[in-house]
């Protein structure tokens, strides 16, 4: 048997060694004006519903119709996510009464928060306060941080990440690693399933992967929900600077470092505080309709079986400064980069003759800057069925500072996609890794996540970290400096000098991982000890009776 194995292993690794000789080159010169358009100030940092979204998608369907690209969605490019988009004043602050003399903090500099409530006004009035460790209900960890506490209509604070962060104990959660416990939607979800009228996490550079002024950044001025179903929802929802954190749990008589150690360990109990909150949130509210940009090649033998490659074209659009001086936020890496090489993959597959077996979707979302809604909203309303969709293969921040000897995905390797993935890699002479920095939780901050929430197998390729020509560690220096100097930021902008030889290795990559899989009968499939694996399992059975 293991011979078998072994020789198989080998016929695919020769597969993947002959794909790579016939893998096309990519334009650079086009990669570089497509990234150079979406980022310039006539596109206006591409915000959903606004001018610069009119821009962008009607520039996305002319580049799909231009390579010969069938519209996906009933003879139309374009796919509406309805949504309501909220703007919260940012003239309100968060009170905070109970304790010796009462407390204000300061929207921006102390508290960002939103609400998904589509209401001109949303108060919030003397809500009691508890401290709800990380706010995690985890039975599979044992885990239940709102056991024994009450909290409907009362404001909830918690920790950023899960425990594994800060106690680096791979057995609890999964160490350093964050799980999806540990993501700011997790938080907001369960405290909705609790009952809470407010939920705010205590922001921490570290555990969070990025600074205060993301926060500030990403949470300020217009937000996007998807228009919202029955059943209960928090009045507000959003962050506490550390700072801030720390003054308000002071007033409790409580000591924030403290109480961060306790609720590392199992069986932690809420601790009610004897504060109440309030605030006042005014809010602009209009309901507008984004679009998905979706373009199909059709398969020559399995039309009805698809291949999904993703990345989201939207941006923060414009935001003030700190002097209230407006600026734009032209998302050049994040995504341009991504966008571009999406359509350079069009263009490549849409010349192919023949045509792969299977379709391929090109699937550009909006709102994923807003909490992946663009996706989330095409696996409710999939214009190819979720059981017939192979996987998905994302591109969120492709690589600019060169070529390297290894790439890495998202998180960890979850699936037999990242072995096909791998074959690949090692067919073009590269390292496939793990995701280096996995506290960051990176794996669920993409469209792909989406995608695996919903059983379909799904990866996100990030740059490697061992470049050419570089000393070890060079690559992840530059990848910290971005996350410090441009993510989420106006400095986000396209720069001449980057060597874009990265991105065209990433290019081979996920072109062939997906020709293959497109060329093939292979349904990747999760490891047996993955929680979507069920979900997938269940599905393809369904799919499997139907079609009998």
């Amino acid at each position: 048997m293991l011979k078998q194995i072994a020789g198989l292993c080998g016929l695919l690794l020769c597969a993947a060694g002959a794909l790579a000789t016939e893998a096309p080159a990519f334009d650079e010169a086009q990669i570089r004006a497509t990234i150079r358009t979406l980022a310039s100030d006539e596109f206006d940092g591409r915000a959903p519903a606004s001018l610069g979204e009119q821009r962008t998608i009607n520039y996305l369907a002319a580049q799909f119709r231009h390579y010969g690209l069938a519209p996906a969605n009933h003879g139309s490019y374009l796919q509406s996510v309805p949504m309501i988009q909220i703007t919260a004043s940012p003239d309100t602050e968060l009170r905070i009464s109970g304790g010796a003399a009462p407390l204000r903090f300061a929207y921006g500099d102390d508290v960002v928060v939103t609400t998904p409530r589509p209401q001109a006004t949303v108060t919030l009035r003397d809500s009691p306060l508890v401290f709800a460790g990380y706010g995690i209900v985890a039975p599979e960890f044992h885990w239940n941080d709102y056991a024994g506490v009450d909290v409907r209509g009362k404001t909830v604070i918690v920790l950023v990440n899960d425990p594994g962060y800060a106690s680096n104990d791979p057995p609890l959660f999964h160490g350093k690693a964050m799980t999806y416990y540990g993501r700011w939607t997790y938080k907001y979800e369960e405290a909705t399933r609790q009952g809470a009228a407010a939920v705010l996490i205590v922001h921490d550079t570290g555990p969070a992967g990025y600074p205060w002024e993301v926060v500030r950044n990403s949470w300020s001025g217009p937000a996007e929900v998807l228009v919202p179903g029955k059943g209960h929802m928090l009045q507000i929802n959003g962050w506490l600077s550390h700072e801030a954190a720390s003054r308000l749990l002071a007033a409790a008589g409580q000591d924030l470092q403290s109480l961060s150690a306790s609720a590392l360990r199992h069986g932690f109990r809420a601790v009610a505080l004897p504060l109440k909150a309030s605030m006042t949130l005014r809010n602009s509210v209009r309901a507008v309709v984004s679009h998905n940009v979706a373009a199909l090649v059709p398969g020559a033998r399995h039309p009805e079986q698809v291949v999904v490659y993703s990345a989201h074209w939207d941006h923060f659009g414009e935001k003030p400064d700190a002097a209230g001086h407006a600026q734009i936020f032209h998302g050049a890496i994040d995504n341009g980069s991504g966008i571009a090489c999406l359509l350079q993959l069009a263009r490549r597959f849409a010349a192919q003759k023949p045509a792969p077996a299977r379709s391929i979707l090109f699937l550009a979302t909006t709102a994923e800057e807003q909490g992946l809604l663009g996706s989330a909203y095409y696996v409710q309303h999939p214009l190819i069925p979720l059981a017939n969709t192979v996987a998905d293969i994302n591109m969120d921040v492709m690589d600019v500072y060169g070529p390297m000897r290894d790439l890495t995905v998202r998180g960890q390797f979850m699936s037999t996609l990242d072995d096909d993935l791998r074959r690949v890699v090692d067919s073009l002479g590269l390292e496939l890794k793990p995701d280096p920095d996995p506290s960051k939780g990176y794996y669920y901050r993409a469209d792909h996540f989406e995608f695996a929430q919903q059983g379909v197998p799904a990866l996100s390729i990030n740059p490697g970290s061992d470049y050419v020509g570089h000393e070890a560690g060079w690559g992840l220096a530059q990848q910290h400096a971005y996350n410090e100097q441009r993510y989420h930021k106006s400095a986000d902008v396209y720069e001449t000098d980057w060597n874009l030889g990265g991105m065209l290795q990433q290019l081979q990559a996920v072109y062939l991982t997906g020709r293959t899989l497109a060329d093939s009968e292979e349904w990747p499939e999760w490891y047996p000890d993955n929680a979507f694996k069920a979900k997938r399992t269940a599905q393809r059975a369904r799919q499997g009776a139907a079609d009998r």
